[in-house]
Formats: structure tokens, sequence, C-alpha cells
């Protein structure tokens, strides 16, 4: 599945565990199932491989859905503003369902998890984006 989307104002919580997020606006029919994705995001001309997450954030008693993407290893200064920029992703696997966790910490514990999976996953296929090649 491949979709587009713009930046919206997250709560900030993400970056505070150690795993900023971008915060999509979810698209009108999006079908996409309640969990957690490896990801490719393109945003102007760079890629990376993201954790994506959708649905409600039941760990913070949050039932709304969301729909919410961390880059993994992205360098802090390697995008400007998201503000008006096209968000480009395409859902690379589906990890697993969103889970309410007793804690903060068994939360940032399990995205450690999800991560590294999703960098596993970097070593079996590659995505070429110009003269960067990620892996999926």
């Amino acid at each position: 599945m491949k979709f587009k989307s713009r930046h919206i104002r997250g709560k900030g919580r993400g970056k505070g565990m150690g795993f900023p997020t971008i915060n999509l606006k979810i698209p009108e029919d999006f079908t996409l199932k309640d969990g957690v994705y490896a990801s490719k995001v393109s945003i102007d001309n760079n890629t990376f491989l993201g954790a994506l997450h959708f649905g409600p954030v039941m760990t913070f008693n949050e039932w709304d859905k969301t729909l919410e993407i961390h880059l993994i290893d992205l360098v802090d200064d390697k995008l400007n503003s998201l503000d008006k920029k096209t968000i480009k992703v395409e859902i690379i696997k589906y990890l697993r369902p969103v889970m309410k966790f007793n804690s903060e910490k068994a939360l940032v514990n399990q995205i450690v998890k999800d991560v590294g999976q999703i960098k596993a996953l970097n070593d079996k296929s590659q995505i070429t984006n110009g003269s960067t090649t990620l892996t999926i």
C-alpha cells in the first residue's frame, strides 16, 4: 500500500521517549488495519526507513486513531520544516497489532524491538533513492 499525506502537529511524546515521530493527516478512505508497520518514507529527495503506527494510542488512554512515523536513523538537521510538504509512504510489512503497555518504559522497550526488526529487514532487499541505497 502506498499513500501521500501532510504533516500535522502531534503531542511531542515520541521525542521525549527518544523516538520522535512525524504525525500525519489520516487520508480519506484510509483502509490500513490498525498496527505497527515497517515503511519507506520519502520527503523531498530523501528516503528513510520508518516505523509506522496507525490506530489508537492505548498506553496513554487515547482512543482516536493517529497516524505517525518514526524515521529510523534520521539526523535531526537532515530535514527542514515539514510544513506544506507532501510525505509519501509505502507500507512494507505488518509487524504487530496496536497494544496497551503498562508503562511508558514498556512501550519504549517494544519500540526498540520494532525498530530492530525493521533494521533486520534492511538486510534482505534494497530500496534505491538517487545515490542513496536503503534496505528493507
